[in-house]
């Protein structure tokens, strides 16, 4: 059923004027609504052109894309432009313009009606962590790259789009503050289920943030696929490569809790003594808490605080664990 995806790929291929080869082959995807999804791959690999094709910053050279069902072909660019989201890591924002007024220019050129605005680009600003009333007047001269960045990600939400493109957003940010901007996206896209489209060339970032991960190389998707599946069935000897499957304590950080965890009812029983984790928490970080507590199991916890499965060290030698660490 095509009223799942939020983006499909039809035939989909671009080749630039007087390239030799294409930038991207014929390719065929299926975005699922409500997913986030990672474009993983060398520079000049493809990546940013598949990107640029969803809003027609690019044209394709073959087939179709469809947007939540339609043809974009048959849209404005700047009416398609508007419905989606676009952040990228120059962040762009309008430096003669406050905070406030950046995360206001979507809205304003809807039309949107004063009291309406304002409310939402408090809401937004909250939401990126950046208090209104700090923020709001603030150029973004005055502001961290961090901190603007948060900005430029309030600004791409601000009409509130379904879908929300990310070219390498956090690319020019330092360790520190992109491991935050990482778990902010993370927090929003689960609160507000949006369907993310997020290109990087950073491989931890890649699976630490996708539920599926495009990896491409010369054009051509190497592998789609949920980040534990490419850890454990690397599609071929690029993929093999990129991700170091043998790294169990790489597979393990970007593993999460829900994937693996044991959900047999008869299972769930414990004492306020047992450990908990979230089901979004990794698994590494599960068997550091194994480790720590000497407790037998883990109980998972979902948002709401219901424990939803356990983990012992049972569940942790599914994905390759040794059975040494026990």
């Amino acid at each position: 059923m095509t009223d799942s995806y939020a983006i499909v790929f039809e035939k989909i291929s671009k080749t630039f004027k007087h390239a030799k080869e294409p930038s991207v082959y014929e390719t065929n995807l299926k975005i699922e609504k409500g997913s986030f999804v990672t474009i993983l791959g060398a520079s000049g690999c493809g990546k940013t052109t598949l990107l640029k094709m969803v809003n027609r910053l690019y044209e394709p050279s073959t087939g179709r894309i469809l947007v939540n069902g339609e043809d974009t072909a048959n849209a404005s660019p700047t009416l398609l432009r508007r419905k989606m989201g676009y952040v990228i890591q120059q962040v762009g924002l309008f430096q003669h313009m406050t905070v406030e007024q950046n995360v206001a220019t979507v809205p304003e050129v809807l039309g949107w009606d004063r009291q309406k605005i304002d409310q939402r680009v408090d809401a937004l600003l909250r939401l990126v962590n950046l208090p209104p009333k700090e923020f709001r007047k603030r150029y973004p001269g005055q502001l961290s790259g961090g901190q603007q960045q948060r900005v430029g990600i309030a600004r791409a939400m601000a009409a509130d789009p379904s879908i929300l493109l990310m070219d390498e957003p956090f690319g020019a940010i330092d360790a520190i503050n992109r491991a935050a901007l990482q778990d902010e996206i993370l927090r929003i896209q689960k609160k507000l289920h949006k369907t993310i489209l997020f290109v990087t060339h950073d491989i931890m970032e890649a699976l630490k943030l996708g539920d599926q991960v495009i990896i491409m190389n010369q054009g051509k998707i190497q592998q789609f696929d949920a980040p534990l599946a490419i850890l454990q069935h690397p599609a071929n000897s690029f993929v093999r490569d990129l991700v170091h499957p043998e790294d169990l304590l790489q597979q393990m950080a970007f593993i999460k809790s829900r994937d693996v965890m044991n959900t047999d009812a008869a299972v769930l029983g414990a004492d306020d003594q047992t450990p908990t984790a979230g089901e979004e928490e990794s698994l590494k970080d599960v068997l550091l808490l194994l480790l720590k507590t000497q407790a037998e199991y883990v109980l998972i916890k979902n948002t709401e605080g219901a424990v939803v499965g356990r983990i012992s060290f049972q569940e942790l030698k599914k994905v390759g664990l040794n059975a040494e660490l026990h």
